[in-house]
Parts: C-alpha cells; sequence; structure tokens
C-alpha cells in the first residue's frame, strides 16, 4: 500500500490533519502491494470492515451468476446473466486496471480484466463470471482480513494524549495541546486520563496503568520522585507530576517514531518478495502471451490455448507474497510492541530468529540500575565524608549509573568549583578542585594515570587526588528478580553461548554469574574490549546479541548483530539498540527472540506455500489440465491464507 501523504492524515477524532510527530493517531501501516494501483490500496480505509454496499453488491452478482447456471434458459439468456455478473462484481477492474497502467504497472487487476474480456470473447461465460465473481469475493474477505490486522497494530499505538493539564504562572489550571508542554511545567492528571508527557511525581499517592508502553499488567504505585512515562494511564486519584520531557521526546512519541521507521528496516525475505514481484509479473504475462499464441499458430485450436493462457495468467499474480510478507513482519513488531519490546524493523526480526549467542552487560541490564554504598575506603590521611565529597565533585556530570549513586549521596557541592571536566567512557572522570587534579574511576584508570592500586581492596570507583590514591567506593546493584529466569529461558531455546561482558570488578561479576547460572564472565573490560570479544564470535559463524544500559554501552550495541537496550538506560544505548525493552525485563530477551522465530516461521511458510501452489497451478494450467476455479484459487485463495496466517502473529501462543 502506498500513500505518498502518509505523514498528513484526517484524524477521525478532531478531524483535523496531524503529522506524527504531534499526534498518535494515524499510524500508517506500508505494505509494498504488487496491485498498488488497486483496491489493496484502499486497505484499512474501510472502518469497521467491508462496506455494505459492496456486501449488496457481491450478493447481487452471486444472484445473477446463480441465474446464469439454470438449466431451462437459453443460451443467449445465460450469457447475458454471465455479463451483469461479471459488470456487477467487477466495476471497479477498468479503472484500477487503467491507473496500475498509468504507472507503469501490471497489476492483478489488469490481469483478471485481460482474463474475464478474453474468456467472453471465446465464449467462455461461466468462467469469465466465475473469475471476476471470485476475485471480488476473495478480494473483499482479503481486505477484511488485512483492515483487521491493520486496527489491531494500529491500537497498540493509541497511547498518547492530545491536550495537557497544567498548572499556570497564577496557579489556576489551563488546558493546552500536548506540544505546548514544556520542560519543568506542573500538570495535573485526572482520574483515568492518559500520562501526556514522560513525568516524574511531585507527591506520594496513586498509582498508574504503564501496561501500553512497557506490557507490564501490573499497575505502578506512585510516590514523591517516581518517573511516570507518557501512555500510562492514571487509576482513580488526581496525580501532580513534572514534566521531565516534552511531548516528541517522551516514551509514546518514542515508540509510535520507532515503529513507523520499522518499516524502512526491511528483512531480506521483504526485500527479495519487492524485486521478485517486478521481474515476475511482466514475465508470467508474456509467457502467457507466448502460450496463447505458439501453439494455437501450430495447431490451430485458439480457444484452447487462449483458455490455457488465461489460466495461467489470472494464477501469475504474486499477490499472496507481495502482501503478506511486509504484513507478517509488521504483525510481528506490533505484538512485541504488545509486551513492552520495540523491535526496529524487520531486518531485525530475522537476525533475532538466528540469535544463537547471547551476552550481557552487568550494571543496570542483569543488576537494578540503582545502587548502594556497601563501604567507603581510605587512604592518605582522606575521611570517608572526604572520599564522598571528592567523588561526587568529580563524577558530578558522568552519566554512568554508578556515578550517579554517589552524586545522589552527596547532593550539597557547590557545581562553580568544578574545573575542566573530562570523561573517558568505561575508565573514569578527570577535574580540576580548589587548583588540585581529581581522578574518579575504575582501577585501571588509576593505574593507567600511574595512581598505585596495588594493596587496595575490590571497589567499584577509586579516588586520587593529586596523585595520591585518597579512597575507594565499594557498590553493589542488586539483581533484578527476572535475571535467573532470563537466563534460564535462553537455555530453554537451545542458546548455549551466554556470557557476562562487564566493566566491573572480577569478583563483583562472578557473583552475579554465579547466581543467574552463567558460566563465562568477562570483567574489567572496556567497550572496545566488549567489543572484540563479540568480534570473535561473530567470526566463529554465531549471531550475537548484546543487553546493555549505559552510554559505554553503546560501541557493543552497535557491533553486535543485535544490540538490546534497556528502557532505562541512556538515551544513548536507545538511539544505538536494535531493540528496545521498555520494561527493562532481560527475560524479555527470550521472548523476542521465541516470538521473532515464529514469525520467520510464518513468513517462510507463507513464501513457500504461495509459490508451491502457483508454480503447481501454473504448469497445469499451461497442459490444459487445471480449470479455472483452480487459478482462481491459486491468486485469491492462497493470498487470503497468508494473510490470515500472517495476521495470527498478532496472538501470542501460549
Amino acid at each position: 500500500m502506498k500513500n505518498d501523504d502518509k505523514d498528513k492524515q484526517p484524524c477521525e477524532c478532531c478531524e483535523h490533519n496531524h503529522g506524527h510527530g504531534e499526534h498518535g493517531h494515524g499510524v500508517e501501516l506500508e505494505i509494498d502491494c504488487c496491485c498498488d494501483s488497486c483496491s489493496h490500496a484502499e486497505h484499512g480505509e474501510k472502518g469497521k470492515g467491508v462496506e455494505i454496499f459492496e456486501i449488496i453488491t457481491v450478493a447481487l452478482s452471486l444472484l445473477l451468476f446463480a441465474a446464469g447456471l439454470l438449466p431451462f434458459l437459453n443460451e443467449y439468456i445465460k450469457f447475458a446473466f454471465f455479463i451483469s455478473s461479471a459488470v456487477l462484481s467487477g466495476y471497479g477492474l477498468i479503472p484500477e486496471a487503467f491507473n496500475g497502467l498509468k504507472e507503469r504497472k501490471l497489476d492483478e487487476n489488469l490481469l483478471v480484466l485481460i482474463a474475464v474480456i478474453a474468456a467472453f470473447a471465446i465464449g467462455e461465460g461461466v468462467e469469465a463470471a466465475a473469475v471476476s465473481l471470485f476475485f471480488k469475493i476473495g478480494e473483499s474477505v482479503e481486505d477484511y482480513a488485512v483492515d483487521k490486522s491493520k486496527r489491531a497494530i494500529e491500537n497498540l499505538y493509541e497511547i498518547t494524549s492530545e491536550t495537557a493539564c497544567i498548572i499556570n504562572g497564577s496557579g489556576n489550571s489551563e488546558t493546552v495541546g500536548v506540544n505546548d508542554v514544556k520542560t519543568g511545567d506542573i500538570l495535573l492528571i485526572s482520574p483515568y486520563e492518559k500520562v501526556p508527557v514522560d513525568c516524574v511525581a511531585l507527591e506520594d499517592g496513586g498509582s498508574v496503568d504503564a501496561s501500553a508502553v512497557t506490557g507490564e499488567s501490573v499497575p505502578v504505585s506512585i510516590s514523591k520522585g517516581v518517573p511516570v512515562l507518557s501512555g500510562s494511564i492514571n487509576g482513580s486519584s488526581v496525580l501532580r507530576l513534572r514534566a521531565e520531557a516534552e511531548f516528541e521526546n517522551s516514551t509514546a512519541s518514542r515508540i509510535i517514531k520507532t515503529v513507523e521507521e520499522s518499516q524502512h528496516a526491511k528483512g531480506n525475505a521483504d526485500k527479495f518478495i519487492t524485486k521478485f514481484a517486478a521481474i515476475y509479473t511482466p514475465a508470467v504475462v508474456g509467457l502467457a502471451v507466448l502460450l496463447a499464441i505458439i501453439p494455437s499458430i501450430v495447431t490451430g485450436e485458439w480457444a484452447n490455448y487462449i483458455h490455457r493462457a488465461l489460466v495461467f495468467l489470472v494464477a501469475s499474480c504474486p499477490c499472496a507474497l507481495v502482501l503478506s510478507i511486509p504484513l507478517g513482519f509488521f504483525a510481528a513488531i506490533g505484538a512485541q510492541s504488545k509486551k513492552g519490546i520495540i523491535v526496529k524493523g524487520g531486518k531485525f526480526i530475522e537476525k533475532l530468529a538466528k540469535v544463537n549467542a547471547v551476552f550481557f552487560d552487568k550494571t543496570g541490564t542483569l543488576t537494578d540500575s540503582e545502587f548502594e554504598i556497601d563501604k567507603i575506603y581510605t587512604f592518605n590521611g582522606f575521611s570517608e565524608e572526604n572520599v564522598l565529597t571528592i567523588a561526587a565533585y568529580g563524577e558530578k556530570y558522568s552519566t554512568h549509573p554508578l556515578a550517579q549513586t554517589v552524586i545522589k549521596a552527596s547532593p550539597d557541592i557547590d557545581e562553580s568549583k568544578i574545573k575542566n571536566f573530562r570523561e573517558i567512557p568505561g575508565n573514569g572522570t578527570s577535574i580540576t578542585l580548589g587548583g588540585e587534579s581529581v581522578l574518579c574511576g575504575s582501577r585501571k584508570f588509576m593505574e593507567d594515570n600511574s595512581i598505585s592500586v596495588q594493596n587496595a581492596p575490590d571497589a567499584q570507583i577509586f579516588v586520587a587526588v593529586s596523585g595520591k590514591l585518597s579512597g575507594a567506593i565499594a557498590l553493589s546493584g542488586k539483581l533484578r528478580e527476572s535475571s535467573k529466569s532470563a537466563v534460564d529461558s535462553l537455555y530453554g531455546l537451545g542458546i548455549k553461548n551466554i556470557a557476562i561482558l562487564t566493566g566491573d570488578n572480577q569478583s563483583s561479576a562472578e557473583a552475579i554469574a554465579e547466581k543467574c547460572g552463567i558460566t563465562e564472565c568477562h570483567a574489567g573490560l572496556l567497550p572496545s574490549q566488549k567489543s572484540e570479544i563479540l568480534e570473535k564470535y561473530k567470526a566463529d559463524g554465531l549471531i550475537t546479541a548484546f543487553a546493555g544500559d549505559g552510554i559505554n554501552d553503546a560501541p557493543t550495541l552497535a557491533c553486535a548483530d543485535v544490540g538490546i537496550a534497556m528502557g532505562s538506560g541512556t538515551e544513548a544505548a536507545i538511539e544505538v539498540g536494535d531493540v528496545v525493552l521498555m520494561n527493562s525485563n532481560p527475560e524479555n530477551i527470550a521472548r523476542s527472540i521465541k516470538m521473532s522465530r515464529r514469525a520467520m516461521r510464518v513468513i517462510k511458510f507463507n513464501i513457500a506455500f504461495a509459490l508451491l501452489v502457483k508454480v503447481a497451478v501454473l504448469i497445469l494450467g499451461a497442459l490444459g489440465s487445471a480449470p479455472m476455479w483452480a487459478a482462481v484459487f491459486a491468486d485469491i485463495g492462497v493470498c487470503i491464507i497468508a494473510v490470515i496466517n500472517a495476521s495470527s502473529l498478532l496472538i501470542e501462543k501460549k
């Protein structure tokens, strides 16, 4: 389906045109159909299904066709009934066929129109009317199936709000357009309303349903400081929230944008079918013409071979492939987004289905992104309070989750004292504080800067002032409740290569690995070293997936065949990731792989089934052994079956 103006569509709820950046409605399912100019261009535009007019038209055409079969009528009256039936059911063929010709495309409307006219010309009124009628019936059923699938997919993205209620400068509530909400605005969310932008709660009490965004059905309790994602639905309380992002940068908008963009990241199967149809359709039309002419010249049996050519022609349309394959990918993406798994294109569905090696970052992926300070070690006369305060200055502008823990533990610092801040991702930071150089970071970072840490205990953050070790801070992250079951699920899928790649120290990494049941663990790694390990596995022919959340994970996410970013992670990780787990649940990695494998089974079946039936009918038609109804089934029947099969991906199997 093509729609050159898909970024500006009428909205049913307000009767105005909105771009996708302004509005959550009107998400367009792009399907490159072989018959762009035929009525498939109406897929999804019929609202609640096949229109009453079409039902009446099909019913009348069917009655006329049945009347033409009455044995007591003479041949002329029968022929009149058949012509009337064909005209009534095929009234749209002529304009649609000519539209296709204008675009220099041989679509199925033209193929069927040629078949109907030629069948009448050789006196085959029954078959001519049957082709037109059953084409119309099949097309209507197919439209209904695609429309239903498309509506099911679109419903996933009805998660945005048109307006927001803000508290203005005078303290009064005011309703504004969602695009007018600014970061820092105070929002008032009434019971059962959608949260328009990403926010943070200003007070305790209430709950929200975030299932449309994260896929988690359990309501989230609200307390002061808790993040509230856009697209969440408020419970029975009135909430006061502070906007943390503008609409276009909020979670709900990013989901819609990602899913829309995913249509353009086509899989290999999708690309193959598009190219295949462009060559296949003109080729079979040429073969049909040769089949009608050459044997007829030799044998003189024009009616016989023209009939064979018509069967060949009707059976040849590749619509089942060109329509159902992209629909299969899009349905797979839609089904996963229901579970809070955002896949950024069909090509990643293909890769996920083949993944046989999964690697995890530890911090913020297998463990919670929140950390606690276990112990502060001191050296060279510094106190614990001094070490913590200096570390807070050094880490103030760092985005690493460990740094955030230190900053929260010492919030009252004077930022104006920080000079010459510099961060080396995966290593540490350096600043000038009160005229002295301060280094904060890993053990290796200290060693690289000639700071002796030989006798220092295991810790995540070391602090050095003016070239001397001042202290070390040991932190611990809590293992996610779902991490162990996530790893077990991956083993259950037959994935044997599972490992942890982390910049954390060896003892901490091994403790988490043991709890998760992971036998392979690589610790103390820089981002470049993580990528090097992945490259070794890829060189052995393995399809790799890496799950991470931090800015330092971005290079590894990009290196993996499939980068999986945690939704609670940094913007850089989410942007680079090929898959985003909105609820940051590592169990969804196995679920995504399983759903992708199922999607590829369905897509491959559709390809094999359609090609097998078409080749069989084309050969039998050329030999004169296939009736016209078989050709109609090879076209419309196969298309309906393939579309319904692709649509089934929206239903999760237990």
